[in-house]
């Protein structure tokens, strides 16, 4: 927390850009943002980097927009359904260590910033261990070129000690919960979990959703473009036709959360799934996040 009288910092702003939103990104999103975290590449069991899921033209066009906006841009290895080979990948040092040599290609080669590590989930004990392996490996690797190096996670997921350390960030994944899957509380709840373990409140990222998910169906998504085109809902309305979401009042009460708590930055999950004009959620999250109070 900070000390008494002390004004809270600017926080980093990151939002994560899906491959499928790549080629209708809009450009001055970026400027709203500190970084941007490109989803994703998939990691190979031999240790291989694989980023077909990324044209090259796109990764073209995101190292122009860096170049104007001066955006950080970081790319995430894993995600849902692309984390199967993640335990046979950090079972072995070889494998470790091939990964982290094609990762330091990569953002050597693209001019990305480091990376992000999306493994959902590891399944015992085992296989948290050989995580930490892995971000020991990564970060070893990564302090020559001035690299960075986050992990994204559920709060109920559990990491080594030696992993929160190796690690410049930790993304929490305050969101999909049962229920109304993202409340303020829950938030607050994912931030102390972490705390609870150790992590520095200014490792922290805290995840905010830019979609609703049904109450009792949680099956049923809709981003809050099209909540608000199908439902104009009132800035202090999180709930519609049992569909829970984020509105701008309880954005804005997260961010300020996060900064009185000395958290590093918010994460969104997804740029693309935005409204626009009066009623982007991204603009309301810069405001309270950087712009000085």
């Amino acid at each position: 927390m900070r000390t008494a009288g002390e004004a809270p910092r600017p926080l980093r702003v990151i939002g994560y850009l899906p491959d499928y939103r790549l080629a209708t990104f809009e450009d001055n999103a970026a400027s709203l943002v500190t970084d941007i975290i490109v989803f994703s590449a998939e990691p190979e069991a031999s240790g291989k980097l694989n980023t077909q899921r990324l044209p090259a033209e796109q990764l073209k066009r995101l190292k122009q927009i860096k170049q104007r906006t001066r955006v950080g841009l970081l790319l995430c290895v894993g995600g849902w359904e692309r984390s199967k080979s993640f335990p046979e990948l950090a079972a072995a040092a070889a494998t470790r260590q091939r990964f982290a040599q094609e990762v330091i290609r990569f953002c050597l080669d693209q001019r990305f910033d480091g990376i992000d590590l999306d493994w959902e989930h590891p399944a015992n004990a085992t296989e948290q261990q050989n995580y930490a392996l892995l971000l020991q490996d990564l970060k070893a690797g990564f302090q020559e070129h001035g690299l960075s190096l986050s992990v994204t996670m559920a709060a109920w997921q559990q990491l080594p000690e030696a992993g929160f350390k190796a690690v410049d960030a930790v993304h929490i994944m305050a969101y999909d919960h049962q229920g109304r899957h993202s409340t303020f509380d829950g938030a607050k709840r994912d931030v102390q979990s972490l705390r609870d373990r150790g992590v520095p409140a200014d490792k922290l990222v805290l995840g905010l959703p830019f979609y609703g998910r049904g109450v009792t169906k949680p099956d049923r998504v809709l981003t809050y473009a099209e909540i608000q085109q199908k439902y104009a809902p009132a800035p202090d309305k999180d709930e519609v036709d049992g569909i829970y979401f984020n509105g701008p009042e309880t954005l804005t009460l997260k961010v300020e959360y996060a900064r009185q708590a000395g958290l590093q930055g918010v994460m969104i999950w997804e740029l693309g799934q935005d409204s626009t004009g009066q009623q982007s959620l991204l603009r309301i999250v810069r405001r309270v996040a950087i712009e000085p109070r």
